[in-house]
């Protein structure tokens, strides 16, 4: 028996194969890399950029509150009760007092 034979080279014994196997396993595996990316790698870059989008948005909404709660207690401050800062705290507070009810009522599903 030859050593080409031996390889699995051909009933021809002329040292090429009959088909390309290498190019034909090269193929399968891209095909393989390509169906377990569609699969995984996609879907949690979809979930990854959701959540970075989520997280951002909050970290603006959150600076946004800060910042118009401190303008309002700057406005009430001075415009309507001229340096008396307490009450301006007063009804600033009770704004979110009566926000965070409100948003505690609508999280119970009002039982």
């Amino acid at each position: 028996m030859s050593t080409d034979a031996a390889a699995g080279s051909g009933p021809t014994g002329s040292g090429a194969p009959p088909n390309d196997w290498a190019a034909q396993a090269t193929a399968k595996i891209d095909e393989v890399v390509s169906i377990v990316r569609d699969k995984t790698v996609r879907p949690v870059g979809r979930v990854v950029r959701i959540l970075i989008l989520a997280f951002l948005t909050a970290s603006v909404g959150a600076l946004l509150a800060v910042l118009f709660a401190v303008g309002v207690v700057r406005v009430l401050d001075t415009e309507v009760f001229h340096a008396h800062v307490w009450a301006s705290y007063l009804v600033v507070g009770g704004i979110f007092l009566l926000a965070g009810l409100f948003l505690s009522r609508v999280g119970r599903g009002q039982d």
